[in-house]
């Protein structure tokens, strides 16, 4: 095996330079010094004829960057709030079932609201989905904490729709036009909603 192969293989099945070393350790080894830490210490400063021994730095420099490779996937790796839905709401149910494509960049969805706010006022907005899931904590909306609103900072553009009725289900009616796929969501906790879904040819980055 060579040396950097060797070296993968030991960061991966050992918690620590010390747990390699003891696994390089014979019960021969342990009878003649009767002292492991001696034994670790001249193994790690190669006093065993037979044995090619990882050097502790190139061990620890490796399980810091795979340390550092993991906390940066986290990092990186997007939160999906929709794994915490607990509310009936249709469309929150529909928007959890989005959520991933949305973030991933294959989908990109904009939800058309129209509602009654606390002054009975109606308010209506298209809302970029894949914007505010980045800019938002979803699960104020997933869990029913918080209804979905429209605000300023929405989309104020309308969309046309010129496609032909697909067909329906008990909760939606579905429209297509190519690439983007029109949902008139029924029985939702708005006044009105229709979700235009895009399918991506490229991931959005």
């Amino acid at each position: 095996m060579d040396p950097k192969s060797e070296l993968e293989k030991a960061v991966n099945a050992f918690m620590t330079y010390e747990d390699y070393l003891d696994s390089m350790l014979t019960k021969d080894d342990l009878m003649f010094l009767e002292d492991k830490d001696m034994c670790r210490d001249l193994l790690s400063m190669q006093y065993h004829s037979n044995k090619r021994i990882i050097p502790r730095g190139d061990f620890d420099q490796r399980k810091a960057e795979k340390a550092a490779q993991i906390v940066d996937y986290r990092i990186r790796e997007p939160r999906i709030c929709g794994d915490e839905l607990t509310t009936s709401c249709k469309l929150m149910q529909a928007l959890a079932k989005r959520e991933k494509d949305n973030l991933n960049g294959v989908l990109a969805t904009i939800i058309f609201i129209r509602d009654v706010n606390e002054k009975g006022e109606e308010v209506s907005s298209y809302i970029d989905y894949t914007h505010s899931l980045k800019k938002e904590d979803w699960k104020v909306y997933f869990t029913g904490e918080k209804k979905l609103a429209p605000c300023e900072t929405d989309l104020r553009s309308s969309l046309q729709d010129h496609a032909p009725s697909l067909g329906s289900k008990d909760n939606h009616e579905i429209q297509t036009d190519e690439q983007v796929f029109r949902i008139d969501m029924k029985d939702t906790d708005y006044v009105q909603v229709v979700i235009f879904d895009h399918i991506v040819d490229r991931p959005i980055p």
